[in-house]
């Protein structure tokens, strides 16, 4: 069945998102809040006919990067709706200007391995500063938009150059390198 993905106007912590957030396992998540409460953020629903399968949170932050959280219901995890709301998360940010997207999993997640793993098949990196996981987005994830084109051949740069691309010991410095 195909999904929907509706941003809520006004979030509040309702009986969908006890069970699909609260249904997550002890120590995945910690959001819990009173019946009725108005949440932080920008909340989006994964909706399959009428029914909340799963939530995402977008939270901007200093810097231009964006927190981001997501929730699949039990019923419905290993079916794509966690795919579906993380590309929905990743565009939303992007067309926000973020620079980068980036979720923490907690060291108490039960299958904190697993959701690493399965974040970094989808291009998030981490550091060795913190435990967040990155990835940019927007149109400066775009590669060919993210280099500059190669200086021509009869413009090369010298090799002690200290132009942009270029290390304190005159090395090209690939900025994939340098990216969470």
């Amino acid at each position: 069945m195909p999904l929907r993905w509706v941003r809520e106007q006004r979030p509040r912590w309702d009986d969908d998102k006890a069970r699909v957030i609260g249904g997550a396992p002890p120590g995945a998540l910690d959001v819990s809040y009173p019946a009725g409460t108005e949440l932080p953020g920008d909340w989006f629903a994964a909706m399959q006919d009428d029914r909340a399968v799963g939530y995402g949170w977008l939270d901007s932050t200093w810097g231009g990067d964006t927190e981001i959280l997501l929730a699949v219901g039990l019923d419905a995890q290993r079916k794509g709706v966690g795919a579906y709301i993380l590309d929905n998360l990743e565009r939303e940010a992007g067309a926000r200007g973020t620079n980068y997207v980036y979720n923490t999993v907690r060291a108490t997640h039960p299958d904190r391995e697993q959701v690493h793993d399965w974040l970094a098949s989808r291009g998030y990196r981490g550091s060795d500063s913190d435990t967040a996981l990155r990835k940019r987005v927007g149109v400066a994830n775009d590669p060919a938009a993210a280099r500059p084109a190669a200086p021509a051949a009869d413009r090369a740069l010298p090799a002690d150059s200290m132009a942009p691309g270029h290390e304190e010991s005159g090395g090209y410095v690939n900025i994939e390198d340098h990216q969470y």
